[in-house]
């Protein structure tokens, strides 16, 4: 049987024309996933978070016509017209980018941007009632995130996967308790602000933090293993995602746990 070969392309370019270029090319391996890479796109997205946040706080956030002295009666708090399409649209999207990891560079910018404008919204609400509580929430997710890589480093946690099923059993128990909570007070709203549904929210919000927090050292798990896999270096953009997602839901739930310790105060 005859065989035949495709011929060669070559340039005119003497650097890629080189035996030493060719030499190389030929010897190469794909990228792969590397920790740095996950870690430049992971602040690229929690940047694009904070210009969505800042959009958000600046739809939400109205100043008041006539100057009634400092603090925050200059300001009014509204909930946006686009909140609840940027709320819709970021669940649709962080479903399809879930559906193909391969769509997270595209899809996880999209969803950052989203996500930012309605946390920003949130944030400028929790900020009008209790004064300086966004930016503690902030240094307190910053803390937590340093905690749970110090704690997976230090191998003093160590993620298996009895561990990864109880977190992901437990989040959803979480879930449900939401979904139910949330349809009681669709018929009486008035008892969530009472003080024993106060002093509940601060203990469930308290454990949705630990939860948040042992998420983050399954995600670390994840990213070591794909490292030491030789992934395709585009699955960074996926961990990155999947990060950016864990510090959203810390940052909302210490900010409804910093709320209801001061209600409680």
């Amino acid at each position: 049987m005859q065989t035949t070969t495709s011929p060669q392309l070559t340039s005119g370019n003497p650097a890629f024309s080189s035996d030493a270029y060719q030499q190389t090319l030929a010897t190469s391996t794909p990228a792969t996933v590397s920790v740095g890479g996950v870690s430049i796109k992971t602040l690229t997205l929690l940047v694009v978070v904070v210009a969505g946040g800042a959009w958000g706080w600046a739809s939400a956030t109205t100043p008041v016509g006539t100057d009634v002295g400092q603090g925050y009666a200059n300001t009014t708090v509204t909930i946006p017209g686009g909140f609840w399409l940027a709320s819709f649209g970021a669940l649709f999207v962080g479903i399809w980018v879930s559906m193909n990891p391969r769509r997270a560079a595209i899809g996880g910018i999209v969803y950052a941007l989203l996500e930012g404008y309605v946390l920003g919204a949130i944030s400028a609400m929790y900020d009008a009632q209790t004064e300086g509580i966004v930016g503690a929430a902030i240094v307190s997710t910053v803390c937590v995130f340093a905690a749970a890589l110090f704690l997976y480093v230090t191998r003093i946690i160590r993620p298996t996967r009895k561990m990864a099923f109880g977190v992901t059993a437990a989040i959803g128990g979480l879930c449900l308790l939401y979904m139910m909570v949330g349809l009681l007070s669709l018929f009486n709203w008035s008892w969530l602000y009472s003080e024993q549904f106060q002093a509940i929210g601060a203990v469930i919000s308290g454990l949705a933090v630990i939860l948040a927090a042992l998420s983050l050292t399954l995600d670390f798990a994840q990213i070591e293993r794909a490292v030491e896999s030789g992934a395709p270096k585009e699955l960074e953009w996926y961990f990155g995602y999947g990060l950016m997602v864990t510090l959203i839901w810390l940052y909302i739930t210490l900010l409804r746990l910093l709320a209801y310790l001061g209600r409680n105060r």
